[in-house]
């Protein structure tokens, strides 16, 4: 599912993207980046997009900034937490290791070739990705991953939210 960004949330993700990587270096850290195909700041403001989408799609709050850290969460959908994970195009869902995915369920977002566009590509649980993954080295160390076709379709998860939410609680 291919989700179009409005101008806001474009110009939203560019400031936060900056913003996120000014507040690192101010607390005297570089942020992490182990490519050198685009900027940290590029990259972030990627990872802001890719999480504007999510919040569109299941028109849940947005993202914010988090000054130190944002606990392994994104973005929340009911009481289920989000992981965004934003890709240029790869088809693996990656975390470093299983402590460092800290979400309920991870989302896996794709570039595509328009800039206000993000591809939604799937979804997985914490539970499913730690039976599923392997071990993978993308040239900066070994990581946990998920090929791409072995996650979820997004309208699973917006199914599945869909019913939980308008459930019976009790017996008329």
């Amino acid at each position: 599912m291919i989700i179009e960004l409005s101008k806001k949330d474009l110009h939203s993700s560019h400031l936060m993207g900056a913003d996120t990587v000014a507040l690192c270096e101010m607390q005297g850290f570089k942020p992490r980046l182990e490519n050198d195909q685009q900027s940290r700041v590029d990259a972030n403001i990627e990872g802001f997009k890719a999480e504007f989408a999510i919040a569109r799609l299941f028109d849940i709050e947005p993202p914010t900034i988090n000054v130190l850290t944002d606990g392994g969460v994104d973005l929340w959908l009911g009481d289920k937490s989000i992981d965004v994970k934003w890709t240029r195009g790869n088809s693996f869902l990656i975390f470093d290791s299983l402590e460092k995915f800290k979400a309920d369920i991870a989302i896996l977002v794709v570039r595509t070739g328009i800039q206000s566009a993000m591809k939604v590509h799937g979804w997985i649980s914490q539970e499913e990705f730690s039976a599923r993954c392997y071990r993978r080295d993308f040239g900066y160390g070994d990581r946990l991953v998920v090929d791409a076709e072995n996650l979820w379709p997004i309208e699973r998860l917006w199914l599945e939210h869909v019913q939980e939410k308008f459930r019976p609680r009790r017996e008329s």
